[in-house]
């Protein structure tokens, strides 16, 4: 085990090196990282914006705040977890909801160096505003002061992977499979986006508590523990289990992790003729691929990253070691390892396909994170299609097919940041088995046919115009997918969520931190647009979508009463024009209700047809069928 810590704290290639000079093609997909970061970016301009307020789109970037304040207007104190070379991170809490916990990293004005390293503090945090990953660190807020740079991200109660394997010195292969499913579904979706992570490795990967039921489902995994024992009994794998051993795997099964520091990272280009490789030395020396070694790579490298991890983490040493950093790059180009390690005795043939796929030399030959993510190793013991067989489950996708737009473009917004911000952790772990289950292709976003596909392997049938209006409706960016964060808003409980401690927060952060008993119409411009300019007629526009008229106050009483109850603002002088909306929501409601929906159930001889006044029908029936059988 000592091999491996000392690795990790000793050869590291310093990923603030400066980079060679990439070509042009990536500015396509990169944010320009010349302006300070004193100064809030800006995403859309006037033309892009005015376009956006009709067309109603939320990006999840425009969820993260950023304010020129001191942070401590919001947050509390609770404690130091640590300090580096760039700061300080504390552990804190909002004061307005002190149950809601965050990371919040320091950083002195003084320690970030103009050029380089303040570019690639303002590149991570581009790329962390714009990922929506349950498996990638996601930050919330971002403040300036006179001193200092705050990021407000989640908080891991866990620590990070090299600081568990410290303890126990090597994992079980068990574990191994839970981590690796969340690895790899997260660098999928990176790349997906064509980022290239460059520096995965133990420190760069946090645990947080998911969950305290010992028995519970992984991921989109619906196996219990006790279940994945016995099957590795059956084969020989393993033994026995000691009382020990089955309490570290259960303890270890109810953390998740967290992909963070994207210091590293950099866009990438797929174009018809070739694949653009990279350059600039990135990452820690014992983790390179053979391309990096060689300074010139592509995001395949995070696969080879992936494939020492997990043979550091079933065995407690890394593959390729040596007494200098030439000796390793040599062991690497060379790609000599080898499973002699004792540790690897009782690791499955699977297991070591899998290892063998990463540490693949020849780049094109190696297996991809999303091909991993289908490899034997994961699918002998795991069968997500079981996520949708439980009532729960099923309740769920009927609140995904019943979602009704919000009111107003304001209340949407609203909604969003407060999913954004204060999901339960219990609930999200719940929804994101169920969105696992319908993401078919672990791409992390669902396209109309998975939907399709899903409802027919529970049995329904929907009319293609109906499927056609809720994915429209779903899809609140108009982007033909319905993402992780669109998905939870659809879906999540929404009196859990609107609790007033989380309104008072948001509240709060419309009135950019200042204890207003009022807000404004200057404050939700803010909110809304930041600093870009919007028309006076559109912004007008948008004000009285909600019920809202310029220079009109709304008390906090009032916003709750709004958003809770999904109404506008002056319901009184709106009551002529709600109305004539209701009236048009009760045809569109009529209409679908002379749609056919066609119900096919399991162990029938025949199927029935039937009309419905609106969808809920669908999986009412579904489910009192279910539950009869």
């Amino acid at each position: 085990m000592g091999v491996i810590i000392e690795s990790c704290r000793q050869h590291v290639h310093c990923c603030n090196k400066e980079d060679k000079e990439e070509e042009s093609e990536s500015e396509e997909y990169s944010e320009s990282v010349s302006a300070s970061i004193s100064q809030p970016t800006d995403n859309d301009n006037e033309d892009d914006t005015a376009k956006n307020i009709p067309n109603n789109i939320i990006n999840i970037n425009d969820l993260v705040m950023e304010y020129q304040t001191s942070p401590w207007i919001y947050y509390k104190e609770l404690l130091t977890l640590g300090s580096g070379t760039y700061g300080t991170v504390k552990k804190v809490c909002l004061i307005k909801n002190p149950l809601t916990i965050r990371a919040m990293k320091i950083i002195p004005k003084e320690n970030i160096m103009e050029g380089v390293d303040n570019s690639k503090l303002i590149d991570e945090i581009q790329i962390l505003k714009k990922v929506d990953h349950p498996n990638i660190m996601k930050i919330y807020e971002c403040f300036i002061d006179k001193d200092n740079f705050y990021i407000l991200s989640d908080f891991c109660d866990q620590g990070d992977l090299l600081g568990k394997l410290e303890k126990l010195g090597k994992m079980n292969e068990i574990v191994v499979k839970f981590i690796m499913d969340q690895i790899f579904n997260a660098v999928a979706y990176l790349h997906s986006r064509n980022i290239l992570h460059g520096d995965i490795k133990l420190e760069n990967i946090l645990l947080y508590t998911a969950s305290k039921n010992k028995g519970r489902r992984f991921t989109s995994i619906n196996i219990d523990i006790n279940d994945i024992i016995e099957l590795q009994k059956e084969i020989n794998r393993t033994n026995s289990f000691t009382k020990r051993s089955r309490n570290y795997v259960n303890d270890m099964l109810n953390y998740e992790i967290k992909l963070i520091d994207f210091g590293c990272s950099k866009y990438f280009v797929n174009t018809k003729k070739r694949h653009r490789k990279l350059s600039g030395i990135i990452g820690t020396t014992i983790y390179c691929s053979p391309e990096v070694v060689d300074d010139l790579y592509d995001e395949k490298s995070d696969e080879w990253s992936c494939g020492v991890l997990m043979y550091i983490l079933l065995c407690g040493e890394p593959p390729f070691q040596g007494n200098s950093e030439e000796e390793i790059f040599k062991k690497i180009k060379k790609c000599e390892y080898n499973f002699k390690p004792k540790e690897f005795d009782d690791v499955s043939n699977n297991c070591k396909d899998l290892i063998r796929k990463l540490l693949e030399p020849k780049k094109k030959k190696r297996i991809k994170a999303c091909d991993a993510l289908r490899h034997p190793f994961f699918t002998e013991f795991f069968n997500p299609n079981k996520a949708m067989t439980e009532n729960k489950d099923l309740n769920i996708l009927k609140k995904l097919i019943n979602y009704k737009k919000p009111i107003s473009q304001f209340h949407e917004t609203i909604y969003a940041y407060l999913c954004n911000n204060f999901i339960n952790i219990d609930e999200e772990k719940k929804l994101r088995a169920v969105f696992r289950y319908l993401d078919k292709e672990e791409k992390n976003s669902i396209t109309k046919d998975d939907l399709r596909k899903c409802l027919k392997e529970i049995d329904i049938e929907l009319p293609e115009e109906s499927l056609s209006n809720i994915f429209k409706l779903l899809d609140s960016n108009q982007n033909d997918m319905l993402e992780y964060q669109e998905f939870l808003r659809a879906t999540c409980d929404k009196n859990t969520l609107l609790i007033d401690e989380n309104l008072k927060n948001t509240f709060l952060s419309i009135s950019a931190g200042e204890e207003k008993e009022f807000i404004n119409d200057e404050d939700i411009k803010k909110f809304i647009f930041r600093d870009a300019k919007i028309e006076d007629q559109l912004f007008n526009e948008y004000l009285d979508n909600f019920g809202m008229k310029k220079n009109d106050k709304i008390s906090f009483e009032q916003f709750c009463d709004i958003i809770k109850n999904d109404k506008k603002l002056n319901k009184n002088e709106n009551k002529d024009e709600n109305k004539d909306e209701n009236k048009d929501e009760n045809k569109d409601n009529k209409e679908n209700s002379k749609e056919q929906v066609i119900i096919k159930k399991k162990g029938s001889k025949r199927n029935s047809q039937i009309n419905l006044e609106g969808i809920s029908a669908i999986i009412e029936e579904n489910e009192e069928y279910t539950n009869e059988k």
